[in-house]
């Protein structure tokens, strides 16, 4: 017997709606974003060229602080602040949110609207 175009539609929508709210209970919330980052210094390797090595270090803070960076030996400084669960960071003209998967203790794969970045670490 052959399913029917409705029931494969049927099953189709329910194994995206389950994969989709199983991924998402995978970001890291406010709280567990609070205790890793502030305070921390992360680096990483640039999503703009995908070698240009940065670093950033984040003041303590309970919602909200300052960073101060060095990318390609260009230093810079900024602001973060924490909006419901996304990580955001102001420096300059430049405004980022982000959502974080943790992947281990060190390090945090970061989504920037919904797409992956390259990873950040945690010194």
């Amino acid at each position: 017997m052959k399913p029917s175009l409705h029931m494969m539609w049927i099953a189709g929508a329910f194994f995206v709606t389950v994969s989709g709210a199983a991924q998402a209970q995978d970001f890291m919330t406010q709280k567990e974003i609070l205790a890793t980052i502030p305070g921390s210094t992360i680096y990483g390797i640039s999503n703009q060229d995908n070698q240009t090595q940065w670093a950033q270090a984040y003041s303590k803070g309970r919602k909200k602080g300052k960073l101060a960076g060095n990318s390609g030996g260009n230093k810079y400084e900024g602001k973060w602040y924490v909006d419901g669960d996304m990580w955001c960071e102001e420096t300059g003209d430049w405004v980022g949110c982000f959502q974080f998967v943790r992947i281990s203790e060190k390090e945090l794969q970061p989504y920037k609207d919904g797409q992956p970045r390259n990873i950040w670490k945690i010194q």
